[in-house]
């Protein structure tokens, strides 16, 4: 019995120094001149808060959804006209991003991209053909009618006027693109600007010019004859993403110089995978 507590005791005085030895010959060591030095090259972590988004995705790109609106400009935009305006849904992706990620150490950084998408165009039409010979201009739509037609007919005993409603619909297309752009990212918030090109898969025929009631001037000028072809177009955005969530919203204008809608506006969402 007296040698069994002889042992514990020994165990325990010695445990501490055992573990002591052995910690230490665990540890990186270097011989200077038949010195042993011991190196604490313990690992440490960079606490510097890092980018959220998903580096392991396999495909990685920035997917954006955008609903657009096209107002026109008044007096002759057709939102005028007809109170309906045209619509946009654009989808794209950002495939290329320099640099692909964000140092959150700065405050400001830029960055470049290249995005491809397509847009989904409504666009409010009108028939040419079915006007009448006597149409002398257009009344525009108010809340309690549509877009009306007014003609003047010469007879001997007087003029007639009337007052027509117009038949309207809406023709829709699809508009590939791809575009080159730089985002400024100031914290959590981004605006950006990207030029690029849409491409018109058929031809067409735009809608017409509406002109008011005169006895003098035309009623209207024919559209434009459009073939297949390239459209330049500059969007602008400017949105929000919270650097704990993959998912950003923006407000976003499009201008293309050279289509049918000129101008639209409208907001997105932004799922960023990078």
């Amino acid at each position: 019995m007296h040698r069994a507590r002889l042992l514990v005791f020994l165990t325990a005085l010695l445990a501490p120094l055992w573990a002591k030895a052995h910690v230490a010959s665990l540890r990186d060591t270097l011989v200077v001149d038949g010195v042993t030095v011991y190196v604490d090259a313990q690992v440490r972590f960079d606490s510097i808060r890092t980018n959220p988004r998903n580096s392991t995705s396999a495909f990685q790109a920035a997917w954006t959804a955008n609903g657009l609106m096209g107002l026109g400009v008044p007096p002759t935009g057709w939102k005028n006209w007809t109170g309906n305006p045209d619509l946009n849904l654009q989808f794209s992706a950002e495939l290329v991003r320099l640099p692909s990620r964000l140092d959150r150490r700065k405050r400001f950084q830029w960055q470049a991209r290249l995005d491809a998408g397509f847009m989904i165009t409504s666009l409010v039409s009108i028939d040419a053909s079915t006007f009448p010979d006597s149409l002398i201009g257009f009344l525009s739509a108010t809340a309690a009618a549509p877009l009306r037609l007014v003609t003047s007919q010469q007879f001997d005993i007087g003029t007639e006027t009337d007052t027509l409603d117009a038949t309207t619909g809406r023709t829709t297309a699809t508009v590939p693109f791809a575009s080159v752009g730089f985002d400024g990212v100031l914290g959590e918030c981004y605006a950006g600007i990207a030029v690029g090109v849409g491409y018109r898969m058929q031809s067409s025929q735009d809608r017409p010019t509406l002109n008011s009631p005169s006895l003098e001037g035309a009623a209207f000028v024919p559209g434009k004859q459009r073939d297949q072809g390239i459209d330049p177009m500059i969007q602008g955005r400017i949105g929000y993403r919270k650097s704990s969530s993959s998912w950003a919203f923006q407000l976003t204008g499009l201008w293309m110089p050279q289509s049918v809608q000129k101008h639209w506006w409208g907001v997105g969402v932004k799922y960023d995978a990078w």
